[in-house]
């Protein structure tokens, strides 16, 4: 992963990091991290992954809301604040898809994860055409099939506009069939 900003970046903040907090933030985000069913992350799988959301998100500029969406996740992972402002403060404008993708199994539930999760976050405010291209692209360098690309980003689309609406009852259900479009990964 030689010239990857996001890997390098994470690998640099996570020597750095003193182990005693390393280890309590390990702990807090297996303890209290949410996530869907099945998908182990490493606390540098989890940084790694909000910085390819607000990869995502940029695209188009990070909107008040793809960052308020940004932030609830960070804290709902159970990163601690350190990791959260190391995240913030990651430069995303270099990125690439590729970047993103190198990060992540391919064909894999987690390859699922990551890009709705991605797609969700950058479509609170709208996804943009921009935004939908890379996510698609994302999709196609993460080994998913077509299908299941636009499956995921079509559900991620309409959880983020729930989000945005303020709807719960549909974002619960919404996650609901994300969980269910996760398990198709194998067939396609």
């Amino acid at each position: 992963m030689s010239n990857n900003p996001i890997a390098e970046s994470t690998a640099r903040f996570l020597e750095q990091l003193d182990p005693g907090e390393r280890e309590r933030a390990e702990q807090v985000m297996l303890r209290d991290s949410v996530r869907a069913e099945g998908v182990a992350m490493s606390l540098a799988d989890e940084i790694n992954l909000t910085k390819a959301i607000k990869c995502v998100a940029g695209i188009d500029g990070l909107s008040r809301e793809e960052l308020v969406g940004l932030k609830y996740l960070l804290i709902i992972s159970g990163l601690p604040q350190s990791i959260q402002q190391h995240v913030l403060d990651f430069d995303a404008s270099t990125t690439r898809v590729d970047d993103v993708a190198a990060l992540f199994p391919p064909a894999s539930r987690k390859a699922c994860y990551v890009l709705s999760g991605t797609a969700t976050i950058a479509a609170i405010d709208g996804l943009s055409d921009e935004e939908r291209d890379f996510c698609v692209e994302l999709g196609a360098s993460l080994g998913l099939a077509p299908a299941l690309v636009e499956a995921l980003v079509a559900e991620s689309r309409a959880t983020g506009l729930a989000m945005h609406e303020g709807n719960q009852g549909m974002v619960t259900e919404l996650m609901r069939l994300r969980e269910a479009i996760y398990d198709l990964v194998g067939l396609f």
